[in-house]
């Protein structure tokens, strides 16, 4: 019976049919017999040379089934061994090829999603050359790349064409269209300007010709292609201010009018019926002076009427002016966006009031707002503030990390360390939820001027004192100082006032200074000035 068995399992073995010579020999009797042994040593040698056949053809599944059996056997463990790390090793670097095919995957369709198809096509590459096992997934994206090239190139044709034809309204339809599909393309700028440049000349002519009624209609033809034309910008934001200088006079405000025109002016190109106006103004406010201050303002409003108790009248003690207010306000849009605060005790800070800052190496000043020395990295780095919150985007830049993790997109929150390249790195701070401004403190990095190490990203509203609430830290103050705009007017406060106190019957600030450009103003033992920051 023992020799039938071993026969058996002899011949199964000769015929390849491993798993059942291994049934056989493990039978009692055989396994303890000297034949039966040797016949195992070779069972387990042939299920480990068929495990690696299926590893090389890659088939792990089945190599590792013949493993399994090898090591069930027992006899020689080591070539069993030797064959499950191999195993192991495999399937390890087969996921991690499948985890980077799901990346560069992800990565190409965010590229593409964005009109980078030239990015996406070098990214995917790379892919093509470390990874031969991904033809699938890159012949899937290179379709994709091949529609997505169709539809741009027939974009690009069609704003081409509306451009050379000087259809305006299609030409800004179309170039819309096209900067959806590819925000990048090399032939926006150009088919922009081609647009805009004709629009822009005739503004300008129209302004200095007083004929502002026909600004409108040229304004709304190229609207939505203002945020992508510097030149179209800058006047639209003149004629808008000019708008305001209107309502001032409007409301017999001349000598704020005045002040307004005279800022007002250079960015009109100095017009004559500009300059004319500005002294007509100046004028009216003069002549109200005068009126205000005749003989007629030497009587007293108790003049025929019964005496009042003045004590009991609310507005009996307050301040009462001649004219127009001491202190004229600028509308926002004409104060600077970027600002130098300096304050005894402190040291300079630059105070950004856009809500959009882009940060980049330095050399690159005509295209950041803000160029630091030891920027890496071939992209700039934009911090974005909406709804009082901030957000951190650097699509372009690899070299960025938030607290030692790289990303390009991040809602930042108080404390934040931001890292570019080895060097470059700040802090950011947004002490308190109830400020909406926020602070960088740079550290390993500096701006040009090296004086300056903190830049202020400002929301209306500053906090200068010795507490941990406060944006720029003071420890030789008492009391904070608040800084703050209100009727497009800097203004300094020392102290938190509560909601009550904030404002006088008048409207203005109270208990708080008017901060001028340039001019220094001392309040709480301590100096504050600010002026216009040029890169």
């Amino acid at each position: 019976m023992f020799n039938l068995r071993l026969r058996q399992a002899e011949t199964a073995f000769a015929e390849g049919r491993l798993s059942e010579a291994a049934r056989l020999v493990e039978q009692q009797g055989v396994r303890d017999h000297r034949e039966g042994q040797l016949l195992l040593t070779k069972i387990v040698a042939a299920f480990v040379e068929r495990g690696r056949e299926h590893l090389d053809a890659g088939r792990f599944d089945q190599a590792t089934a013949d493993c399994e059996e090898a090591r069930k056997l027992g006899g020689d463990q080591s070539s069993a061994a030797e064959l499950f790390g191999e195993i192991t090793a495999a399937e390890r670097v087969v996921q991690k090829k499948a985890v980077r095919t799901q990346q560069v995957e992800a990565e190409v369709g965010r590229e593409i999603a964005r009109g980078e198809l030239d990015l996406g096509a070098r990214i995917l590459s790379r892919l093509e050359e470390g990874n031969s096992s991904a033809g699938s997934v890159v012949g899937r994206i290179n379709d994709q790349l091949v529609v997505s090239r169709e539809r741009v190139d027939a974009a690009t044709a069609r704003a081409r064409r509306e451009v050379d034809a000087g259809h305006t309204r299609e030409s800004v339809i179309a170039i819309l269209d096209l900067q959806k599909l590819s925000p990048s393309h090399p032939e926006l700028v150009d088919l922009i300007d081609q647009v805009t440049s004709p629009v822009v000349s005739q503004l300008w002519f129209e302004v200095g010709a007083a004929r502002l009624d026909r600004v409108e209609a040229l304004i709304a033809s190229v609207r939505p292609l203002i945020d992508f034309d510097p030149e179209l910008t800058e006047v639209c934001r003149a004629i808008d201010s000019a708008g305001a200088v209107n309502s001032l006079l409007d409301a017999s405000r001349f000598n704020d009018a005045y002040l307004q025109i005279r800022k007002l002016a250079p960015l009109l190109g100095n017009v004559a019926w500009l300059n004319e106006l500005a002294d007509k103004a100046k004028q009216a406010a003069d002549l109200a002076v005068e009126i205000r201050s005749s003989p007629l303002s030497l009587l007293g409003s108790s003049v025929g009427h019964a005496p009042t108790n003045r004590a009991a009248s609310p507005s009996a003690n307050m301040p009462r002016f001649v004219g127009s207010p001491p202190q004229a306000s600028l509308p926002p849009e004409l104060l600077p966006q970027q600002l130098i605060l300096q304050i005894d005790g402190v040291g300079s800070a630059l105070l950004l009031r856009q809500a959009k800052v882009s940060i980049g190496a330095t050399g690159r000043a005509g295209s950041c707002n803000v160029t630091l020395t030891g920027f890496s990295g071939s992209g700039s780095l934009t911090i974005e503030r909406a709804a009082g919150r901030y957000r951190l985007l650097a699509e372009n830049n690899e070299e960025v990390a938030v607290n030692e993790r790289r990303c390009q997109e991040k809602s930042l929150a108080d404390g934040d360390s931001v890292r570019i390249g080895k060097r470059c790195r700040f802090k950011f701070r947004r002490p308190t939820a109830d400020v909406p401004s926020a602070v960088l403190e740079l550290s390993g990095t500096r701006l040009s001027r090296p004086d300056i190490r903190s830049v202020v990203l400002f929301d209306e509203t500053l906090v200068i004192g010795p507490g941990q609430s406060s944006h720029l830290t003071a420890g030789n103050l008492e009391q904070p100082l608040i800084l703050f705009v209100r009727d497009g007017v800097f203004h300094v406060r020392s102290g938190l006032p509560n909601r009550a106190q904030r404002f006088a019957a008048d409207g203005s600030p109270q208990g708080a200074k008017p901060l001028m450009l340039d001019t220094p103003v001392e309040i709480g033992g301590t100096r504050v000035t600010i002026v216009p920051y040029n890169v």
